[in-house]
């Protein structure tokens, strides 16, 4: 099992769940009695109404530890496409509160003066690196991989059309590779993150799509005045599926 995400909550958090959850004052301090019972923590988790109440304006999840809220936010996420997985979104949930930095998504692709390196770079540093320094790189390059294209994937359409960068196809090959790699080598190094890193690997673009549409419909990242930019991007980067579920949202 995979549930270094959900071990880092915190007794406000647990609070948050009780209060938005519970509807009477027995039901709250039930809640509460549950809160260091993982388990039944996870099924909790899943209730939309965590989501609803940490989508509030001004935003409730100011409130509360970045572990509840991307936890909250990559599970609805990817059950909204039916791919929720509680090890794979606490895994994912984990990234996004690392690389909530930008200091700490480039820590191992920035030189010693400052320089910040490409994938493509990180990629040739495998070569050189032992087999431990190489699990660690290659999850990172799936890592960022993955919160980019999740995330950011306006950003990379249009850098591709304006400037003929890597599509977000680049993004996700690198992405299922390396994760897929890591996978292989993780018995060695992390056992526990096994099973999730194939997951990854396998259903890379169904998660990041997953990601794209929430992102979109909730939290805005992109400006909105690129809009038909991101419908463009939608249209050429999403399943028919997705795209159709994307003018829902």
């Amino acid at each position: 099992m995979y549930r270094h995400t959900r071990e880092q909550l915190t007794e406000h958090d647990f609070e948050f769940i009780a209060h938005a959850i519970a509807k009477t004052r027995a039901e709250e301090s039930a809640i509460l009695r549950l809160a260091h019972d993982s388990e039944s923590i996870t099924d909790l988790l899943h209730h939309r109404r965590l989501f609803e109440q940490s989508m509030t304006t001004p935003p409730l999840f100011l409130n509360i530890s970045s572990q509840l809220f991307f936890y909250v936010f990559v599970y609805q996420a990817l059950e909204a496409r039916h791919i929720a997985n509680d090890d794979v979104v606490d895994y994912v949930a984990g990234v996004c509160v690392e690389f909530r930095s930008n200091e700490n998504m480039w820590q191992k692709a920035t030189t010693t003066d400052g320089k910040t390196v490409y994938l493509v770079d990180l990629l040739n540093l495998l070569g050189d690196a032992d087999r431990h320094r190489q699990y660690v790189l290659r999850r990172y390059i799936g890592n960022v991989s993955l919160f980019l294209t999740g995330f950011f994937p306006d950003f990379i359409f249009q850098r591709c059309k304006r400037i003929g960068a890597p599509p977000l196809e680049y993004y996700e090959r690198i992405g299922r590779s390396q994760y897929g790699t890591a996978a292989d080598e993780s018995f060695s190094y992390d056992e526990s993150t096994s099973a999730v890193l194939n997951t990854l690997a396998e259903r890379f673009i169904d998660i990041r799509s997953a990601i794209n549409l929430y992102n979109d419909a909730y939290l805005h990242l992109n400006s909105r005045k690129f809009s038909l930019a991101m419908i463009e991007r939608q249209a050429a980067t999403l399943d028919d599926a997705s795209f159709r579920q994307s003018l829902d949202l």
